[in-house]
């Protein structure tokens, strides 16, 4: 008869864990999710900025386009009607058709968005209702040869808890102002 042996090598633990072991795993497992989720929150943010930054710059560059190409095609500025060098500015502009009359632009602030009138006739907004404008100011100026406009614009989204407001300025010479 052959002799069996058991042998137990009490030196060797079992192959589970410990609670130790299980404590610090769940701990690792429970920061790398915290930090998961705050990334994702943050990108998320992020986002959420750029979209508004976006926007924000889409209305000025669709205003000012328009305050570029108007002021360059017009002739005089109606001083006497127009509001300079302050806030909320109006613009009126004397742009002179080939018959030799004239038609008017107007800039102006409707609530706190930007408007615009052409001869007289009201033609909408040059900015979005989710854009609110803060200032908005024309300051003409003379050189030896022509006249010019600086336009001042600061931008700024309804809900201001984002990011702050985004000033914007262009100087545009009116090209039918030129003396020859």
């Amino acid at each position: 008869m052959k002799h069996m042996s058991l042998n137990f090598n009490l030196t060797k633990q079992s192959r589970g864990s410990t609670l130790i072991e299980m404590v610090v795993y769940a701990t690792l497992v429970a920061l790398l999710i915290t930090l998961l989720v705050d990334t994702s929150l943050s990108v998320a943010k992020m986002q959420k900025e750029s979209f508004v930054y976006f926007n924000l710059n889409s209305a000025a560059m669709t205003a000012f386009s328009r305050f570029s190409r108007d002021i360059k095609r017009a002739a005089s500025i109606d001083l006497v009607r127009s509001i300079i060098n302050t806030h909320p500015g109006k613009l009126i502009l004397q742009i002179r058709k080939p018959d030799g009359t004239y038609d008017e632009t107007s800039f102006y602030m409707r609530g706190d968005v930007v408007a615009t009138d052409f001869n007289g006739a009201y033609l909408g907004d040059l900015t979005p209702d989710g854009i609110v404008v803060s200032n908005l100011t024309f300051k003409p100026f003379d050189t030896a040869s022509s006249s010019a406009v600086r336009v001042e614009m600061t931008v700024r989204p309804r809900d201001t808890s984002l990011i702050a407001a985004l000033n914007f300025y262009g100087t545009y010479t009116l090209r039918g102002s030129y003396i020859e």
